[in-house]
């Protein structure tokens, strides 16, 4: 049976909106949850970079709302994370996470990240590699599978061109800085999530009077978020994100786009859904 780390945090009010809780907030807790299972089960991430030169970097991600889990419900969450290999060689990390609250699981997550061999400098830039011998052996026989973990994010995308209609579209512009980025000057994967919100935030103040209903997605929250990452944003790199809205399947989905100001290429896709 696959092993779990399980344990409990204490909430507070700077984790949630009105309605449920942060994007943002869930993909901290989910980095967190992940880190604890390998230091619990394998090895430590300071132990990983520092003495293995093994990094992870973040490819896809989703976030799944069940129940509702707000403020007022509860004092404490319940995590429990389970972690797996993927891939014929293996080449891919997932990491599931379920927050649970007093009626149950209220938010999970899946995170699939890449391995990198550090170069050993102070940015921790690296190549893709693959985990050495005496990592994969800490993981059992069933917490490795030989099927790749597939990002949804451009088909859901594909999806809203094919089927749904678009009702309109806009850019907004964010700068990383420096309290948006971890140890390494580039940004702390999760900031992307608050991007992308920020985004359709200003994206509903600009088109919400035209089109109320995209006021009424904002006031009862996103139900699912994918998220695939090309690459990572860098400390002051300006960031324009285009975000289109989409009536699809009963609901709606924003789809931004995080690109480069320079033209060098998109950093990220996101896909929220109400």
């Amino acid at each position: 049976m696959p092993r779990s780390s399980v344990y409990e945090v204490v909430l507070d009010a700077g984790l949630f909106t009105p309605t449920q809780l942060q994007p943002t907030a869930a993909g901290r807790l989910g980095f967190q949850a992940g880190t604890r299972w390998m230091r619990d089960h394998v090895c430590s991430h300071r132990t990983l970079v520092s003495e293995h030169g093994l990094g992870f970097v973040l490819w896809a991600w989703q976030l799944e709302y069940d129940k509702p889990l707000r403020f007022t419900d509860a004092d404490e969450a319940r995590i429990a994370v389970s972690a797996r290999l993927r891939g014929p060689r293996p080449s891919q990390l997932e990491i599931e996470t379920t927050i649970s609250g007093p009626a149950g699981p209220a938010v999970r997550t899946r995170a699939a990240s890449l391995p990198l061999r550090l170069s050993g400098d102070r940015a921790l830039s690296g190549a893709p590699g693959s985990l050495p011998d005496s990592l994969v052996a800490a993981f059992r026989t069933d917490e490795v599978h030989r099927a790749p973990y597939l990002s949804r994010a451009r088909a859901l995308w594909g999806s809203c061109r094919r089927e749904g209609e678009q009702l309109a579209s806009s850019t907004t512009e964010f700068r990383v800085h420096r309290h948006h980025c971890e140890v390494a000057d580039q940004w702390y994967w999760v900031e992307s999530l608050g991007f992308a919100g920020g985004a359709r935030e200003e994206f509903v103040r600009r088109h919400g009077v035209r089109l109320p209903e995209l006021r009424r997605a904002l006031d009862g929250g996103i139900r699912r978020i994918d998220v695939t990452w090309l690459r990572a944003g860098q400390l002051w790199d300006l960031l324009p994100v285009r975000t289109l809205a989409y009536r699809h399947r009963g609901g709606l989905a924003f789809v931004h786009e995080l690109g480069s100001a320079e033209g060098s290429g998109p950093y990220a896709l996101v896909v929220e859904r109400t």
